[in-house]
């Protein structure tokens, strides 16, 4: 329709301009195009000098360089909210603001007589002017939801987008040191129809609204550090993209997990050595077993809420399983000395030798378990399978050692009774 109102205005000024060259004498050229004679232009009526200059610019279709260098788009972003981060599902929800900046002099024309700027809405905007095409490439599937948007233009030709959008960004966390894991939050940004022959991004200088920062986390178990905006280019086979990179960078604060997870687990592994302060008499042989199984079966509970919170695929270890692969060792070696106290006692009947080993793990025991879980808070996530294999290994060789001490004891004990 536009194009036909173009082609209907240059059938008309032909028209004049022809009527008027009859009596001026101008020169039409050959092609039939329109003269170019200065004294037909100040001739032409002021209606038709702009249907003129209008059809000279390109549709608004095209981008305002088309043909010619790519066009320069301002970008910026801002977190208005923060709606927590799943580690789970590896994604994060987020209430973002979008600023956007480019120069198309064509928008001049929108601008009402006597006024610098006006403001559009989307719809508004898609029917009048060229918009790049800017949008979220990292969210989830269905994962973004516009709010508002508006576009304010300039006589000057500066075009301002703003967009507010709640998006649930998909991410790959490194969750290596959860619960004390520190995290970096991406939102990335390219246009949706145009290679970087086409449009390039660029940091907006100047960003013309407040950061909430450190606000946008106190509903949250998040502490802000700090934000940076990035641009870089990427190719993948025959596609070319001008990328925006916004980073996020936040760090866990583990007291909820502490509270819930790691100290529940710290209070099973000293209710567990509560097997060792019960008398050595059958009396009492079975509330020294089902406490050892009890507590391990409590652990194993905990343990499923926590792989729970951790993605379902993932590589190695985390520190959370480390601290609970050693609490399970703990455990397990209480049900192993626990048993061979009862068969000492029982089976082999040396009261003496039984009473003499519990003693002994009253005293052993709470050292070991307290060096084993606080070299946990040594590890680092580089390197926490080789850490946990060797606090593995540590406790097996020990439990093994001291089986093996007891069988000799016992044998020079049976020699004695001999």
């Amino acid at each position: 329709m536009q194009t036909l109102q173009r082609f209907s205005y240059v059938f008309i000024i032909g028209c004049w301009i022809g009527e008027a060259a009859t009596g001026t004498q101008s020169e039409i050229c050959q092609e039939g195009e329109l003269a170019k004679s200065s004294e037909l232009l100040q001739r032409v009526p002021p209606i038709l000098q702009s249907a003129l200059l209008e059809f000279k610019q390109p549709p608004k279709e095209l981008r305002p360089q088309e043909g010619g260098p790519p066009d320069f788009i301002e970008v910026a972003v801002a977190l208005k909210g923060f709606y927590g981060a799943d580690l789970h599902n590896e994604q994060w929800e987020a209430d973002i603001i979008i600023m956007l900046s480019w120069y198309d002099p064509r928008v001049a024309g929108l601008v009402p007589k006597d006024e610098t700027v006006r403001t559009l809405s989307e719809e508004q905007a898609g029917d009048m002017m060229w918009t790049p095409d800017i949008v979220v490439t990292n969210t989830e599937l269905h994962g973004d939801r516009v709010v508002a948007t508006s576009f304010q233009v300039s006589i000057d030709g500066v075009v301002n987008k703003t967009q507010r959008m709640l998006v649930k960004i998909k991410e790959d966390f490194n969750g290596k040191e959860f619960p004390y894991d520190s995290q970096a939050l991406h939102v990335l940004l390219a246009s949706a129809s145009y290679m970087i022959d086409d449009v390039q991004l660029v940091p907006m200088a100047f960003v013309n609204i407040s950061d909430p920062g450190e606000r946008a986390f106190d509903k949250s178990d998040w502490t802000f550090l700090s934000h940076e905006m990035t641009i870089f280019n990427e190719s993948t086979g025959s596609m070319h993209k001008s990328r925006a990179q916004f980073v996020v960078h936040v760090l866990r604060d583990a007291s909820p997990y502490v509270q819930s997870t790691i100290f529940p687990e710290i209070m099973i592994v000293v209710l567990s050595y509560t097997v060792f302060l019960f008398p050595v008499n059958p009396g009492f042989a079975m509330p020294r077993v089902s406490s050892a199984v009890i507590a391990f079966l409590s652990i194993l509970t905990i343990s499923t809420r926590t792989s729970a919170m951790l993605p379902e695929v993932r590589r190695g270890l985390v520190w959370m399983e480390l601290f609970e692969v050693v609490c399970k060792m703990l455990l397990f070696t209480v049900i192993l000395l626990n048993i061979l106290i009862e068969m000492v006692f029982h089976t082999w009947q040396q009261p003496e030798l039984a009473k003499q080993l519990v003693h002994e793990l009253r005293l052993g025991f709470p050292l070991i378990a307290g060096l084993s879980m606080a070299v946990c808070w040594l590890a680092t996530g580089k390197r926490l399978e080789l850490f946990c294999n060797s606090v593995r290994f540590s406790l097996l060789l020990v439990t093994i050692l001291f089986i093996m001490t007891v069988l000799r004891r016992s044998r020079i004990y049976a020699q004695m009774q001999k």
